[in-house]
């Protein structure tokens, strides 16, 4: 029997450890290359949906218009840096000609399309780790403070509504026997009934891991420095000067990819949006499901460590530290919405992937065939994270990948 191929997958996050699994499942030898707990960086903090309906973007024709309201209300949830952004225009200016009518129509179009093959790359990932417990079917809401906020998110739900979505329209009353204890009477709400949420996104990490490990895959504890493509291989040298050979390398290093010397990111548009979330241990008994408040821009998700109240955006990179505006704004939209005690256990910042076009990068480097990039997911880390690997150990098997690809083609910044 042949030695099977060595690749490298650097990055122990959620769609890293997807990959790396993939990669196994198409007997591939992989390494997984991270220096901190698998799991432990931003996959940590998000929202827990599987949001299959999350096909709407940031992204918006209306973002202009309303760009002055939310950056200088004192009860947004978009905070810009300003110096931040002048330092890097060229994204900025990206970013906003992907919020014209035709190009949101496109970016809703293929995020629909790959948003209905989550459960392709999920699925066999949950049974290969034993990990179906870290999930609770209990559905997911939208809820609306009153019929303007309802009326103006008409348009990208029924955006939702056309690729595939399934929901129910509520009224006052449904809200309140679904989820009683919300303290402000929300006049409207959408429910989508069969939305899974992951229950602790850290432990689901570390079931991937252990299963990994289990099929004799290695674990290195280091950061990769560079990659250095040669014929038919690449090298990766390591922050401890170690050197790993393989035949293959996929970036899943999530926003940090960029980094990573010897791999031409630069081109890729890649950069960060900020998420916070902050957390209330042992509160999780208040809500039954998700619940998104759509105004605010944040979710409650109820988790097996507390109730999370995670969302927001900020464009401010990666040396700024946490933003006490962006913490009080969602301690006191927390507050409004549930009883709570006066502070939460847990303040969290991480650091989305974000291309200026709101989709992924999933494929080919520009330079190099030997370099795969799985990267850029900006909010569906977590819900894309499957059908991601399994794309990637499609490619790196010389296979047809059993999704058009194309319009998450790193060429595509070419």
């Amino acid at each position: 029997m042949s030695t099977p191929s060595r690749i490298a997958v650097v990055g122990a996050g959620i769609v890293g450890c997807s990959c790396a699994l993939w990669l196994q499942k198409k007997g591939f030898a992989v390494t997984l290359i991270d220096p901190d707990d698998p799991g432990a960086g931003t996959s940590s903090g998000n929202a827990c949906t599987i949001a299959e309906y999350g096909c709407v973007p940031v992204n918006s024709p209306d973002l202009l218009r309303r760009l002055p309201s939310l950056l200088f209300s004192s009860d947004s949830p978009l905070s810009i840096n300003l110096g931040y952004v002048l330092s890097h225009p060229a994204w900025m200016i990206d970013f906003l000609l992907n919020c014209r009518e035709q190009k949101v129509v496109r970016i809703i179009q293929e995020l629909g399309k790959l948003l209905g093959r989550v459960y392709d790359g999920l699925d066999p990932l949950l049974d290969m780790a034993d990990a179906r417990d870290l999930l609770a079917q209990k559905g997911f809401m939208h809820v609306y403070r009153d019929q303007q906020e309802f009326n103006a998110a008409k348009p990208a739900n029924q955006a939702r509504r056309e690729q595939g979505s399934n929901f129910v329209e509520l009224d006052r009353g449904d809200i309140q026997d679904l989820e009683p204890n919300l303290k402000i009477p929300f006049e409207r709400g959408l429910l989508f009934d069969s939305i899974n949420h992951v229950l602790n996104p850290t432990a689901l990490c570390q079931r991937y891991v252990e299963c990994f490990k289990r099929n004799q895959g290695q674990l290195l504890r280091q950061r990769a420095l560079e990659v250095i493509p040669e014929n038919g291989s690449v090298q990766i040298r390591l922050d401890n000067a170690e050197i790993v050979d393989a035949e293959r390398v996929v970036i899943a290093a999530g926003a940090f990819s960029k980094f990573i010397d010897g791999i031409p990111t630069g081109s890729l548009k890649l950069d960060t949006e900020r998420g916070y979330h902050v957390q209330f241990s042992n509160m999780q008994h208040l809500l039954s499901r998700p619940v998104s408040w759509q105004q605010a821009g944040f979710y409650a998700t109820p988790m097996n460590q507390g109730m999370r109240f995670a969302g927001t955006v900020e464009i401010a990179g990666y040396k700024e530290k946490k933003n006490p505006r962006i913490l009080g704004y969602l301690k006191r939209k927390a507050h409004e919405m549930l009883e709570l005690p006066p502070q939460p256990d847990q303040e969290w910042l991480g650091f989305r992937p974000t291309c200026p076009d709101a989709l992924p990068l999933i494929g080919f480097s520009t330079t190099s065939e030997n370099i795969l990039y799985a990267s850029g997911h900006h909010h569906l880390g977590l819900t894309l994270s499957g059908i991601t690997g399994k794309l990637i150990a499609e490619l790196a098997n010389g296979e047809e990948p059993s999704h058009n690809i194309a319009p998450f083609s790193p060429q595509r910044f070419s």
